[in-house]
């Protein structure tokens, strides 16, 4: 070949690649530290199994995945093969002799044919099938091109050379004989002029090196610098879902002079982002399966995970100059909102989590939204007004309501429920059931609490209530962005419990499930916290509920801070088998990939005026499939799927019911629930 020329394409095509790339990694490790190092083991694992083996991307949606995995592995697989055509480039004559060379020539020509089917099939849904999540994208059509001109021009290299040299070359006529490609394409162009197969043998060696090359450049120019980053993104990763919101140290902050407090209160302009946020920004794959069960991408919402990475990787390279000087010309960035994402998006979020629970190198999303909105609310004041009154509600009567805190236990009047009002009350009992607000204040779910005390009491639980004494988990204004109100509702709340002495909590509530289990202990709260339905599917399976399977076309929608949040999808489904006498239908959209009924991270509160309501959309996705009874297990759920039913006028021909109001209907006769009078004791407040 040309030792001059291929060394020329070399050095320009490394050093072109090295400068792009250097201006996006000067750019991430600019940005906050944060610690990533811990578990390297099963860092390493998550690399091998969902980066080299794509695992997560071929489980959950198996045609794209495998195609994905055939292309990605195949160009992994060929990079050797592109090794020995840079040393054609210096020895015209140079092959793999032996078994290797033999396993090399017939494993590399069977890699790239599969690799042009993938190609092929990625085509066809690119343009063909065009499915709603996949935008019109030219970077990916002309990196789909380049590859399958990689394939071919390197088929065409192999036929001329066959033809050409395996005459007069004994390790080059091994290859012919175990290339099945090859050599059928060497057959074919025997029939030609010999120079016109050497012409064609020149042509197909550097249209291939400069089309390897080209893509080598492009690579940090666009979106498939992912080829690059992904498999350190998901060492780096975070692990496990978001069910946590980063916490600002208070203590620190009061401390702090004006100027000095601001930085440590979430995240305003992208100096305040970690390097690892800037990572996944630059990794982002663009394969916008983050999209599939997202509530506001699917309802018209100017959100999605993707947009959001494209608009941070856009202002990051903007302004990456800034970041790589820092101090005064950080400084002056702009704010991210409405910089690089804007206000309605930060606040349409429903935290619901399918967006990291879907994207198939586990990139983050929640921890920089919950910490812009900190900053939005604590230092910025700027919130949808729809929260002004719910803060305040927390703050004068823990609740979002402002309902009267002396009326939280109201809900129990006229049962025999036992109100702890000292450490020995709650040792006296097996379970402390923490009702939360929606169940205290809300008509709604005050019916769920009362039917799930008249299961606890048919199962013999011992159990207690704090009534008036029970504090806010306060989690709906953390995930609102407003810490200092939390971290006070929170500091009142382990006082209590632990005062109290209290080791096991069982609630119907997800989201305060969720809060207790996975945010408390950071406080001070180590508890033993069971939802509802796995404290119900517990006493079926050991016999101390009995119930009457008289239920049919049972639709379980699955609350998002229950199932992704905490991975709890067995227990509901245990409890809606024993209701069923038939096989129960399921959401195309369950499980991990359910869709959010749109109530949570603060949204319960506030109006949506774009598109379609989220709750609306998820019951017409119900309707479809002709349940009975839409079953829910949260009481959020059940009210906004129950304001679906009504807006769409199906409200008197289809129910909502939590688990526990179906459960209570459908116990066997004998099984007794709480006396309809309280006893004078527990009237008076007492604990009997």
């Amino acid at each position: 070949m040309n030792p001059w020329a291929i060394t020329t394409l070399l050095v320009i095509a490394v050093a072109a690649f090295a400068a792009l790339s250097a201006r996006k990694i000067r750019i991430v490790a600019s940005l906050r530290s944060t610690e990533r190092l811990d578990q390297p083991l099963a860092r390493l694992r998550t690399v091998l199994f969902n980066g080299l083996l794509q695992q997560r991307m071929i489980r959950r949606e198996w045609r794209p995945g495998l195609m994905h995995t055939v292309i990605f592995l195949g160009f992994l697989s060929l990079l050797l093969r592109k090794l020995q055509l840079v040393a054609i480039g210096y020895d015209e004559s140079f092959a793999v002799g032996g078994f290797a060379g033999s396993a090399f020539a017939a494993v590399k020509d069977l890699v790239e044919l599969a690799v042009l089917v993938a190609v092929g099939y990625a085509f066809h849904r690119r343009l063909i099938l065009r499915p709603r999540r996949l935008e019109p994208n030219r970077e990916g059509l002309l990196i789909l091109t380049l590859i399958a001109a990689i394939m071919l021009t390197d088929f065409a290299f192999d036929g001329c050379r066959f033809v050409l040299l395996s005459a007069s070359d004994a390790g080059i006529a091994h290859e012919r004989s175990v290339a099945p490609v090859g050599r059928l394409v060497a057959h074919v162009l025997e029939a030609l002029p010999v120079a016109t197969v050497h012409t064609a043998y020149q042509s197909s060696y550097w249209l291939q090196m400069l089309t390897v090359l080209s893509f080598l450049v492009l690579l940090p120019v666009g979106e498939h610098f992912h080829i690059v980053t992904a498999l350190p993104a998901l060492f780096f990763r975070r692990g496990g879902p978001a069910n946590a919101v980063p916490a600002v140290d208070l203590e620190r902050l009061m401390g702090e002079d004006a100027d000095a407090a601001a930085t440590l209160v979430g995240v305003r302009s992208a100096a305040d982002l970690n390097w690892k946020e800037g990572l996944d920004a630059f990794t982002c794959t663009e394969c916008g399966r983050c999209k599939d069960a997202c509530p506001t991408f699917l309802t018209g919402k100017p959100l999605s995970m993707k947009w959001v990475n494209d608009g941070l990787k856009r202002h990051l390279l903007e302004h990456g100059a800034a970041l790589v000087a820092g101090g005064a010309a950080c400084e002056a960035l702009p704010p991210l909102i409405p910089a690089a994402i804007g206000e309605e998006a930060l606040w349409a979020c429903t935290t619901c989590g399918y967006c990291e629970a879907a994207c198939p190198i586990e990139l983050e999303h929640l921890p920089r939204f919950f910490r812009m909105r900190q900053r939005r609310v604590m230092m910025d004041g700027e919130f949808p007004h729809e929260l002004k009154s719910v803060f305040h509600g927390y703050e004068v009567q823990g609740n979002p309501w402002g309902l009267p805190a002396d009326t939280r236990g109201d809900w129990a009047r006229g049962l025999d429920i036992g109100v702890a009002t000292s450490a020995a009350d709650v040792a006296a009992v097996d379970y402390l059931f923490y009702v939360g607000s929606a169940e205290s204040f809300d008509p709604r779910g005050q019916k769920i609490a009362r039917a799930f005390a008249k299961i606890l009491a048919a199962a013999g639980v011992r159990f207690a209530i704090l009534g008036a004494a029970e504090p806010s988990t306060g989690e709906c204004v953390r995930r609102a962005g407003n810490e200092m109100l939390f971290q006070e509702l929170a500091a009142k709340l382990v006082a209590t419990l632990n005062g109290l002495g209290v080791a096991r909590i069982v609630t119907c509530d997800p989201h305060a499930f969720n809060a207790l289990r996975n945010e408390y202990p950071a406080f001070g709260g180590q508890w033993q916290v069971l939802h509802h339905t796995q404290l119900i599917a517990k006493l079926l399976a050991e016999g101390r509920l009995q119930l009457q399977p008289s239920l049919e076309r049972v639709l379980l929608h699955d609350p998002c801070y229950l199932g992704r949040h905490n991975d709890e999808f067995s227990a509901p489904r245990a409890v809606v088998a024993a209701l069923s006498r038939d096989v129960p239908p399921e959401f195309p959209l369950n499980r991990e990939q359910a869709m959010c009924c749109g109530a949570g991270g603060g949204r319960m509160w506030m109006e949506e005026t774009r598109g379609t309501r989220i709750n609306v959309l998820r019951t017409e996705q119900a309707l479809a499939l002709a349940p009975s009874v839409i079953a829910t297990a949260c009481p959020y759920c059940a009210v906004m799927l129950g304001d679906g039913l009504k807006t769409l006028g199906r409200g008197g021909t289809v129910s909502t019911q939590d688990l526990a109001e179906l459960v209570a209907a459908a116990l066997v006769p004998g099984q007794s629930g709480p006396t309809p009078e309280p006893s004078a004791a527990r009237a008076a407040g007492q604990f009997a």
